[in-house]
Order: structure tokens, then C-alpha cells, then sequence
């Protein structure tokens, strides 16, 4: 986590994002959490991060399947108000009007070596388009060369509660109230209010963008938290399979980590792989916290599972977020985590979190 929250964070659907099953799940459970995490990047200020969902994903699938997507997106855009581009609809109908023209496909797709360019690609194509209609607004459309009168909400979306299909005016006001209430709460306890807070008391992902793209860089960074380790090691490439992970190698392999608690932490998030091949399956990770507090030496405690395995044709890092143990921890109490690979002989954790939010 860098000291300097971002300005701006653009989440980009791709193909492996269209390929799940439960795409309710997917876009009104995994995606507003999504953006909750990013608005709360910056949790004291009311009006950054601004986040942007980006649909980058070519248009292949069938018709019905390209439109139920672009729904979902427009539908969490405008309910949270966010900046949202449609990749697909600018270059499905050339995809779909020249299938038969090779290079035309291949333009748009790829070359024929099919190696996969990661997440830099993703990145590199939200930005590039966000960055153009970016420009395109700040030069020539703001509100004062159109003599705007922009209307300010008295609540700040950024505190606009879960995306509720059934929910009216009602029950949508009082969330966002109360959503606002407990921040300002939290931004009065913290030492420099109004300004950046760390987030996170620990966490750390393994990709190109974080700087834990190596071996030797996972391996440092869970240096000073990591208390035991038998049958896990930091392994992978940083851009060839198997990428850069924390990799179980054996059943009942396990880690032990120590954690001082230097911000308010609330939830603990592992990011884990989840794939179909015959190592994966029946794969089951269990995670025990424990928490001792500082001042009066007692402890909470919680258990949890994750699963490694699912039917999906596809490689894919999932986020399972739960809540600590007594409501959380605070400055000086000490998080304990125990993690056991219950079953399978084969397991990946790309990222460790313990955040306040």
C-alpha cells in the first residue's frame, strides 16, 4: 500500500470476467465491493478517488451475452454515478462485420502466438482510453466555459450504500447517511484528518504494479511478518506460468504470520487462485485469526475456509474478504494468522491484506 492514495482507479472487465457463472454474484456483490474498496482508498476526502469502469472485453459470446454485460455495467455506473466506457461497443460490429478478413481479427484480437500480456494490457488499454476522454472533457467541457451550475449533493457518493435491486428512496437515504456518519467518525480519530491515512496495517499483491513481481520481492516483503512456513514458499515468473505467488506444495502445508497492528484494522482479505485443473479440485485452505489485545490481554478469534476449485474454464484471482475477530483490532493489539491446506496438495495465495475497511 503506497503513502499517496490514487487520484484515479479504473476497474477494466475483461474476457476472464465474462466467463463467470454467477454473473449476479459477479456485478451486484464483487463489483460494488470493488468500489467501495477504491472510493475508500482516500476515506476522509469526499470527493477522491474518482473510479471509472472500463468494459474492456472484445465482444465475443453471443449477442444476448455481450448486452447482459453491458447492462450490469450501466446499471452500477449509474447508480453510483461513475465515469463508465464501453470498449466492447466500439469494436464488437468490426469484430462481428469482418471475421472473414484475417488480419482485421488479428488486429483487434492479437497475433497468432497467443501469449497472454496480463494485466499491463488491461492497464494499459483503461488508461489510454480514460485518459483521452479525460482530455477530451477537461479542455474543452468544463463547467465554467458552459456556465454550468453543477449541483452538490449534502451526502458524498462515496458514501452510497450496496447496490440494491429492490431497494427505494426509504431505505437507499438512510444507508447513505449512516455510511457518511461512520466515516466522519472514523476521519475525526485520525491524527491528520482530512489527509491520507494509511488504509491497510499489512497487505501486499503480487503484480508488475505493486512491486512485488519477483520472487525476492514477495520473499521481502513477508520477511517481517512471517513467523513459520512448512511447505509454503514465495515461487513463479513475472510473466511466463506459474506467475509470482505464495505457493502451498504439499497437504497440510502451512505459515504462521504476526502481525502489529499500527492502523484500525477491520477485515482481513486473501486473494487466492481458483482454477479447473486436476490439482485444484477438492482443495480447501483453512485460515484461523486470532487477535490479543494490548490493553487487556484478551483475544478474539474466527476461523475460515477457502476453496481452490471451480469448473470454469479459466485461471482466476479471487478476493475473500471477512471481518476480524471482536470487531477488529486497534493501534498496538497483534494480529496471529494460521493458515493449513486442509485438502489437495496445491494452493495459491497472490495477496494478504488487513485493512481498515
Amino acid at each position: 500500500v503506497k503513502k499517496e492514495s490514487p487520484h484515479v482507479v479504473i476497474w477494466a472487465h475483461a474476457p476472464n470476467d465474462a466467463g463467470q457463472p454467477d454473473r449476479d454474484r459477479t456485478f451486484y456483490e464483487h463489483l460494488p465491493g470493488f468500489v467501495h474498496a477504491a472510493r475508500n482508498l482516500d476515506k476522509c476526502n469526499d470527493d477522491l478517488p474518482m473510479v471509472v469502469i472500463l468494459e474492456d472485453f472484445y465482444g465475443s459470446g453471443t449477442y444476448e451475452s455481450v448486452n447482459q454485460i453491458s447492462g450490469y455495467l450501466s446499471e452500477l455506473s449509474s447508480w453510483y454515478r461513475l465515469t463508465s466506457v464501453n470498449h466492447a461497443n466500439v469494436i464488437k460490429h468490426e469484430l462481428w462485420a469482418n471475421l472473414d478478413i484475417p488480419y482485421t481479427v488479428s488486429h483487434i484480437l492479437g497475433s497468432d502466438y497467443h501469449i497472454h500480456s496480463g494485466m499491463g494490457s488491461h492497464a494499459g488499454a483503461a488508461w489510454t482510453m480514460f485518459f483521452n476522454f479525460l482530455s477530451a472533457f477537461t479542455d474543452s467541457c468544463t463547467a465554467e466555459s458552459l456556465g454550468l451550475d453543477i449541483p452538490v449533493s449534502s451526502i458524498p457518493l462515496k458514501f452510497m450504500g450496496p447496490y440494491d435491486t429492490s431497494g427505494s428512496y426509504d431505505t437507499i437515504s438512510p444507508t447513505w447517511r449512516r455510511n457518511k456518519d461512520e466515516a466522519r467518525e472514523y476521519c475525526s480519530r485520525q491524527p491528520l484528518l482530512n489527509k491520507t491515512t494509511e488504509p491497510c496495517t499489512y497487505a501486499f499483491m503480487a503484480n508488475s504494479m505493486s512491486g512485488v513481481n519477483s520472487v525476492k520481492g514477495l520473499r521481502a516483503v513477508m520477511k517481517g511478518v512471517l513467523t513459520s512456513s512448512d511447505g509454503w514458499e514465495a515461487s513463479g515468473n513475472p510473466v511466463k506460468q506459474p506467475r509470482i505467488g505464495w505457493y502451498a506444495s504439499k497437504e497440510g502445508a502451512k505459515f504462521s504470520l504476526e502481525i502489529v497492528v499500527s492502523s484500525d484494522t477491520k477485515f482481513l482479505t486473501i486473494m487466492s487462485m481458483k482454477s479447473y485443473g486436476p490439482k485444484f479440485v477438492d482443495t480447501m485452505l483453512e485460515i484461523n485469526v486470532q487477535i490479543n489485545r494490548k490493553d487487556t490481554g484478551q483475544h478474539a478469534t474466527s476461523s475460515h475456509q477457502i476453496t481452490g476449485y471451480h469448473e470454469t474454464k479459466t485461471s482466476i484471482h479471487v478476493p475473500h474478504k471477512v471481518e476480524l475477530p471482536g470487531g477488529g483490532a486497534q493501534v498496538g493489539d497483534v494480529i496471529l494468522l494460521d493458515a493449513i491446506l486442509k485438502r489437495g496438495a496445491y494452493f495459491k495465495i497472490n495477496g494478504i491484506a488487513f485493512c481498515a475497511y
